[in-house]
């Protein structure tokens, strides 16, 4: 016994110091455990709010493409978490493409759609009546959430803080309390044709210029570019593309993002034409606050900040 006690008082552990030693590393993994469920929520949150912005793009664009000679939509199942890429003028009535199953940390809040569960888009212009909003979030803490928006345009964005717009909006006369805001504008554009093969699109920042070929440039038989431009440093990202492109009675319509949040300088945009068919004006002019100027084009008719 008294050899037991001498090992015990220089270099054994008691029962009791064990104990502590365990209770403490039970503690540390159990911390862990949960710091890595809540970074997996808020990874996959991230995931499941993108990848849905993605179907309702996708919708869109099928619907401007005229896949299917029919419309496309997207409909919301919260119930079981689902969502349903459809063609067809609503889901009732409609043939399902594909269904998308959110992952098991991920949960639909509100789904908050102008004419219920779905959003369906419009042929040609790619607009939709079903302007709206739904919530993604973590099923261990509801407020850590993502929402998507549809606008009237059709535009789709996620935001925690609010929707980029909430509807039409008149550039010269606001509706109401309404915010207009130029980071989405409509620009019609009638009454010359395109010619898509031989074209540029300019955009100049003053100090930078950069061309975009539009033959390189056409997609789904539309133009679509999206990219970034370094002017004295400072990156500006932009998005330019057509709902409309040479329709009857030569009718385009260009969509331009600019989000302020990307954009300091000072932009025109010109759609300077060919030798044989010249366009001398402007398709559009933009401050470096991102106020908006129509163009001096004879050919731009009007300008909508969406």
């Amino acid at each position: 016994m008294a050899c037991f006690q001498r090992f015990n008082a220089t270099g054994g552990f008691t029962l009791v110091e064990i104990l502590v030693v365990l209770a403490i590393f039970a503690f540390l993994l159990g911390s862990s455990v949960v710091a890595l469920s809540v970074l997996r929520g808020d990874t996959d949150l991230q995931a499941e709010a993108r990848g849905f912005q993605r179907v309702l793009e996708l919708a869109r664009n099928k619907t401007i493409a005229s896949e299917g000679d029919t419309r496309h939509g997207v409909y919301v199942n919260a119930a079981v978490s689902q969502y349903v890429l459809f063609q067809g003028d609503d889901y009732a009535s409609g043939v399902s493409e594909e269904v998308f199953q959110l992952r098991d940390t991920v949960e639909f809040g509100a789904v908050s759609f102008a004419g219920g569960q779905e959003v369906v888009f419009d042929r040609i212009q790619g607009t939709t009546s079903n302007v709206g909003s739904v919530t993604l979030q973590t099923k261990t803490d509801p407020s850590n959430s993502r929402t998507v928006y549809v606008e009237s345009s059709g535009a789709v964005a996620i935001d925690s803080s609010g929707p980029l717009s909430g509807g039409d909006c008149d550039s010269a006369v606001p509706p109401g309390d309404r915010v207009c805001d130029s980071r989405h504008v409509h620009i019609d554009y009638v009454g010359r044709a395109i010619d898509t093969a031989s074209e540029e699109i300019i955009l100049d920042f003053g100090a930078t210029t950069e061309t975009i070929v539009i033959n390189d440039n056409v997609s789904g038989g539309q133009i679509v570019w999206e990219g970034i431009v370094t002017v004295d440093g400072e990156d500006q990202k932009l998005k330019i593309h057509t709902h409309v492109l040479n329709d009857v009675g030569w009718v385009t319509q260009f969509s331009i993002h600019r989000d302020r949040r990307f954009n300091t300088k000072p932009l025109t945009i010109t759609v300077p034409g060919t030798v044989a068919d010249p366009d001398s004006g402007t398709l559009i002019q933009y401050d470096g606050a991102g106020n908006v100027t129509q163009g001096t084009s004879a050919y731009v008719t009007t300008t909508t900040i969406q």
